[in-house]
C-alpha cells in the first residue's frame, strides 16, 4: 500500500513540474518531441493526447526567433488549460517542424550529407524566407480513451515591386490516443515548402522545394518497462531556377527499443533506455548521377539519467549516452562505398530546475566554453561557472 502511495505520488510530480526542452536534453532525451517512457510537457508535439496529461500551465522558452544552429535555443512557449473532461493550447515558433528540413539554411544540404556523407548536392537556396512565426493548436479529451489532435500552421513572404514574390508555407497534423498501457501516435508533415528567393528580379525562374513527412509510432507498458517502436520518414524536392530536374532527398529512420524508470526514493530517480536504431538517407542529383549520395546506419543506444531533488527549491539532473556493440555507417557517393564505425558519439549532459513554489526555472549546465563567449554554447567544455550557471533557460508556471 505504501509502495503505491509513493508510485501515485512520484506520478503526479513529476507531470506537474517538468516541462522543458532543457530538461529532455540533460536527460538525453528527444529535445523536440520528448521521450517515449519519461514524463515531460515535450511529449505533446510527438503524441497529441499527452495534453491530457498537462494541463493549466504556461512555459516560455529563452532564445532567439530564428536560431541558425539546430542546438541553438529557440524563443518559444505556449499556454495551456483544461475545459471540463477537455483540455486546449496553443504553442507559438516551435521549431520542431516534422520534416525537420530547413531548406532556407547557410548550407541548404540533403539528409545524406547532413547525415555524415560529404559530397553536398544543393537542396534549397540561403535566400528562402524563413520558416518563422509558426502556430501550433492542440485540443484533447479523456473519454476513457484519451485522444488528442495538434494542427501546426506557418506562413511567411517578401514581396517588392521589382522583385520576385519570396514565399514559405507550412502544415503540419499530429493525432495520437492512450489506453491503459498502450499509447499510439501520427504525425504528419502535410506541407513544408519553400518558393522563390528574396531580391530575385520579377521574371526569374523561380527555385522551390517542397518537403513532406510522417511519423508513425507506438508503445506498450509492461511490467514497469516501456516497449516502442517509432518510424519515421522525411522526403523533399529541390528545383533550381531554370533547371528542369530536380534533386531529391529522402530519410528514413526506424527505432525500436524499451525504456525503464527505476524509482530510488521519494525524491530520486534513475532513468534507463535502449534502442536499435536503423536510418538510411539518400540525395539524388537530378542532372549528375554519379554525385548521388546514400548513408546507412546502424545502432544501440544506451542512455543512463538520473534525476534527483537535492533541497526543496533545487532539482538536479544528468545522462549519459552511447553507441554500444552495433555502431556502424556506410556511406556510398556513385559507386564508391565507404564502411565505418562511428566514432566520438558519447554524450553527457547536465541540467538543473529552481523551484519557487509553482513557478520552475530549468536550463542546463555546463554547456559553455570557460570565455563563455556567446558563440560557444555548445562545446561542454565541462565549465561550472556562477557567473553563466544555466544555458537554454525555460520558465514554466502551474496553476
Amino acid at each position: 500500500m505504501k509502495k503505491t502511495i509513493l508510485i501515485a505520488g512520484l506520478a503526479v510530480l513529476s507531470t506537474s513540474a517538468f516541462a522543458t526542452i532543457s530538461r529532455m536534453q540533460a536527460l538525453g532525451q528527444d529535445s523536440s518531441k520528448g521521450s517515449h517512457y519519461q514524463s515531460d510537457t515535450r511529449n505533446i508535439f510527438r503524441n497529441a493526447a499527452e495534453v491530457n496529461n498537462f494541463k493549466n500551465f504556461a512555459v516560455t522558452e529563452w532564445g532567439q526567433a530564428t536560431p541558425s544552429a539546430n542546438d541553438e535555443a529557440t524563443a518559444e512557449g505556449g499556454f495551456f488549460r483544461e475545459m471540463g473532461s477537455f483540455a486546449y493550447g496553443i504553442y507559438l515558433n516551435d521549431q520542431n517542424n516534422d520534416s525537420d528540413f530547413v531548406a532556407s539554411a547557410t548550407t541548404p544540404r540533403g539528409y545524406a550529407n547532413d547525415n555524415g556523407g560529404s559530397n553536398a548536392i544543393a537542396m534549397g537556396d540561403n535566400n528562402f524566407v524563413d520558416n518563422t512565426n509558426s502556430v501550433n493548436l492542440f485540443f484533447a479529451g479523456d473519454m476513457g480513451v484519451k485522444w488528442g489532435a495538434r494542427v501546426n500552421y506557418s506562413k511567411a513572404s517578401n514581396e517588392t515591386t521589382s522583385n520576385n514574390k519570396a514565399e514559405y508555407s507550412g502544415l503540419g497534423l499530429g493525432l495520437g490516443m492512450e489506453l491503459g498501457d498502450i499509447a499510439a501516435y501520427a504525425n504528419l508533415s502535410l506541407k513544408d515548402d519553400y518558393e522563390g528567393a528574396t531580391g530575385v528580379s520579377a521574371g526569374t525562374a523561380q527555385t522551390k522545394f517542397e518537403g513532406g513527412g510522417l511519423n508513425l509510432g507506438v508503445s506498450y507498458n509492461l511490467m514497469g518497462n516501456t516497449i516502442f517502436v517509432d518510424y519515421d520518414k522525411k522526403d523533399g524536392e529541390y528545383t533550381a531556377s531554370g533547371v528542369a530536374a530536380k534533386n531529391e532527398t529522402e530519410q528514413t529512420i526506424i527505432e525500436i527499443g524499451v525504456g525503464r524508470i527505476h524509482e530510488v526514493s521519494s525524491t530520486s530517480r534513475v532513468m534507463m533506455d535502449i534502442a536499435y536504431k536503423s536510418s538510411k538517407a539518400e540525395d539524388k542529383d537530378g542532372t549528375t548521377a554519379t554525385n548521388n549520395e546514400e548513408v546507412k546506419r546502424s545502432e544501440l543506444p544506451l542512455a543512463i539519467g538520473f534525476e534527483t531533488e537535492a533541497t526543496s527549491w533545487l532539482t538536479l539532473r544528468g545522462s549519459i549516452k552511447q553507441n554500444i556493440f552495433i555502431n556502424k555507417q556506410e556511406v556510398k557517393v556513385g559507386t564508391t562505398t565507404t564502411k565505418t564505425t562511428r566514432s566520438s558519439n558519447t554524450n553527457v549532459n547536465a541540467g538543473a530546475t529552481l523551484n519557487f513554489g509553482k513557478l520552475k526555472v530549468d536550463g542546463m549546465i555546463g554547456t559553455t566554453n570557460g570565455s563563455r563567449a556567446g558563440a560557444a554554447y555548445n562545446q561542454n567544455d565541462g565549465v561550472l561557472a556562477l557567473d553563466n550557471l544555466l544555458t537554454k533557460v525555460a520558465v514554466h508556471y502551474w496553476f
